[in-house]
């Protein structure tokens, strides 16, 4: 009866585990099969509008 419930523990675990990380995992695999080519888009435009702004804030660097 002991190994039963051990069993059956043990199966909610690994349902519930996966469940939970199904989104992360299927848009790890989505982003490394599908969208090689475009993995640093959107960092990419944002680095070029940004790349003359002035610093604002903190302490001057010398």
């Amino acid at each position: 009866m002991g190994s039963f419930f051990l069993e059956l523990s043990l199966l909610g675990a690994i349902i519930i585990g996966l469940t939970a990380f199904s989104a992360a995992i299927v848009q790890f695999f989505g982003q490394n099969i599908f969208g090689r080519k475009r993995k640093s888009v959107f960092t990419d435009y944002s680095n070029t509008i940004q790349s003359n702004w002035k610093q604002v804030g903190g302490r001057k660097q010398e």
